[in-house]
């Protein structure tokens, strides 16, 4: 393994083990590159942004994603560090349905369609599997009624990745949602047992 390990280090131009700075300042790093091209293969995704943690990856997407205008619906039960970023964001909007209830989900679609202009956008966001619950989202229901307004659905699947679907890729892979959701947030700090 340790044979392996250094083979694979020298590979890379320029080795380094860590970042040295950031990505802005120091440019990317080949493993960074190498690891967001191998991730968003994996997960079947058009792309992948590597954070330093699961929380530094909601608060750097959800500080920037929405925008003046727009809607942000989120369950009441999203994690900490989704709150967070969505306190750093400039969205115009930002309201929570009550837990798992697709019913209130509609509500609050309906409620935003009529707060904001056309040309803005609405953003739902839920975990997968919840953390202190240790309940799913019914993905699949909020995937229908999310159809006909034209929202983002937005996954956050620090809980379940490495641990749900196939070879760990999460719930939403597995139930085939992968090109109906317009990001998800994953970790290495759960089931895969790392950092972040």
């Amino acid at each position: 393994l340790n044979k392996k390990f250094l083979s694979a280090l020298i590979s890379f131009p320029h080795p380094t083990l860590g970042s040295t700075g950031s990505r802005l300042l120091d440019g990317n790093s080949s493993y960074a590159e190498s690891l967001e091209l191998f991730l968003a293969d994996f997960h079947n995704a058009e792309s992948a942004l590597l954070f330093n943690s699961g929380y530094v990856a909601n608060l750097g997407f959800f500080s920037c994603v929405s925008q003046p205008g727009d809607a942000v619906i989120i369950d009441e039960y999203v994690h900490a560090s989704i709150h967070d970023g969505l306190r750093m964001s400039r969205a115009s909007l930002i309201t929570a349905f009550k837990h798992n209830d697709v019913e209130h989900l509609k509500v609050k679609l309906t409620e935003a369609k009529q707060q904001i202009k056309e040309q803005n956008n609405i953003f739902v966001v839920v975990e997968s599997l919840y953390s202190m619950g240790g309940d799913f989202a019914p993905l699949i229901e909020i995937d229908e009624i999310l159809k006909p307004f034209n929202v983002y659905l937005i996954v956050d699947e620090a809980h379940s990745v490495g641990a749900y679907g196939n070879k760990g890729k999460g719930i939403v892979c597995e139930l085939g949602l992968k090109h109906r959701v317009f990001a998800r947030i994953l970790t290495f700090n759960k089931a895969i047992a790392s950092s972040g």
